[in-house]
């Protein structure tokens, strides 16, 4: 009996021993990880896509079928409901650009 007690002891300190060394770690990661981040000015928007937590951004849309509704960035194959259609039919217009500076016109 008294040997099942020294070893859960000895497993309680090992234990002890693991949680420190881990959150030693994972202190330093953080600390390099924050460096990083401000030398290379990385966003939070960055960080959380790398992560996984954001999708990116998709490509604006540059087709539009007022009839269904459905759109097209103009990326990967032509979708069923351009087939045989002239795709300046579907265009949507580009924005212009505006005047950024106040009194420009």
């Amino acid at each position: 009996m008294s040997e099942l007690k020294t070893l859960r002891a000895e497993l309680g300190h090992v234990n002890e021993l693991l949680a420190d060394a881990r959150a030693r770690e994972v202190a330093a990661a953080l600390a390099r990880f924050r460096e990083d981040v401000k030398l290379l000015c990385i966003t939070e928007q960055e960080v959380r896509r790398a992560l996984g937590y954001d999708k990116p951004e998709r490509a604006p849309a540059r087709y539009y079928d007022p009839a269904t509704g459905h759109k097209w960035s103009g990326r990967g194959p032509r979708p069923r409901w351009l087939a045989g259609k002239r795709l300046e039919d579907y265009a949507i217009d580009a924005p212009q650009p505006q005047p950024w500076w106040p009194g420009e016109k």
